[in-house]
């Protein structure tokens, strides 16, 4: 009961990316996915798996400085959830366990956004907006009744970027903000505000390029709104609660070192502290996470191969002060192939 009340989670995942020019303006990018998720709770073991949701995004350079995309998020995944597998997806949803696919399917979506960049005394400069429509979908298998519709999300960013000889230093702030989520066609949750900060610098070491960054997730208090019931069961009002107020701190070091026979070793060791807090100051949960481990790149016949696998370990603490340690290992090979 302890943690997020489960004994071990993981996730077997194949994604597939493809990305195709069409002229020298205008590019099409394509990604999707086969999932499989399993959480252990109690020595029952729940699982949630399939395709998930498919996406595909068109980018047009409308001048050297300025990029305008539109993406379609394609509902192919499931997005119907039974209790046991909202069980998966509600686990593998926590930002600091930092698994790749959470839900599986969240309806239909498109997102339109413009970006541009310049330079000005030695900066570089660039802002971009995108604002996403979210559409209506089912959540639940076991009451088909309920519709859920996400709130529209609109996001703005700006960020910085110079050279320093061989050196780069990059930096940028994120704000995003959304509209009510609504659950039947009433109010349910009003998501508070995202602010993002994130740093990095790139230099060149040895074999090749070192890079350390840091990124700091602010999510602001949102407002959950409850339905009331008597004792038998009959709606009587309902009330609104305060959900707590999130931060998720991420810092890390990927670099390369060259082992001989023409192969690099590519480090990558990051550490992530999360924290939950409630409006009266309190401590609503914490963890933190260490991975280290790094990918081996290899071309074999014009073929690009990553072999990667890390290992984690930390500690997650419930809202009753209550720690427990995690430890957990990520295996991941990418294919990459050009036509």
């Amino acid at each position: 009961d302890e943690g997020l009340g489960a004994d071990a989670a993981q996730l077997f995942m194949i994604p597939v990316a493809v990305r195709i020019p069409a002229g020298d303006k205008l590019t099409f990018d394509l990604f999707s996915a086969w999932a499989e998720g399993r959480v252990e709770q109690a020595n029952q073991v729940f699982a949630l798996s399939g395709p998930v949701d498919t996406n595909i995004k068109a980018s047009y350079r409308a001048t050297p400085w300025a990029m305008v995309s539109v993406s379609a998020n394609l509902p192919t995944g499931n997005s119907a959830h039974t209790g046991e597998e909202a069980i998966v997806a509600s686990v593998l949803s926590t930002d600091l366990l930092g698994f790749r696919e959470a839900t599986w399917g969240t309806g239909t979506a498109i997102t339109t956004s413009v970006a541009s960049a310049t330079t000005a005394g030695g900066f570089g400069i660039g802002i971009a907006a995108a604002y996403a429509v979210r559409g209506e979908f089912e959540p639940s298998a076991d009451d088909p009744s309920l519709t859920y519709q996400p709130g529209n999300e609109s996001r703005v960013r700006l960020g910085l970027d110079r050279n320093f000889g061989t050196s780069t230093l990059t930096a940028g702030a994120t704000f995003v903000t959304y509209t009510d989520d609504k659950a039947r066609g009433q109010n349910l949750f009003q998501a508070g505000n995202r602010l993002r900060f994130d740093a990095s610098y790139a230099f060149r070491a040895g074999a090749g390029v070192w890079s350390i960054y840091a990124a700091d997730l602010m999510r602001e208090n949102g407002d959950l709104t409850l339905d009331i019931v008597d004792q038998n069961g009959d709606f009587v009002g309902d009330t609104t609660v305060v959900t707590a107020e999130q931060n998720l701190l991420v810092g890390g070091v990927i670099g390369t070192v060259g082992i001989g026979g023409g192969y690099v070793f590519r480090p990558h060791v990051d550490y992530k502290y999360q924290t939950r807090t409630e409006t009266d100051g309190n401590d609503a949960g914490s963890g933190w996470m260490v991975a280290a481990g790094g990918d081996i790149p290899i071309r074999i016949a014009g073929t690009e191969f990553f072999p990667k696998a890390r290992v984690y370990f930390g500690s997650i603490k419930d809202i009753n002060g209550v720690n427990v340690s995690t430890l957990g290992m990520e295996f991941k090979g990418t294919i990459r192939m050009n036509f």
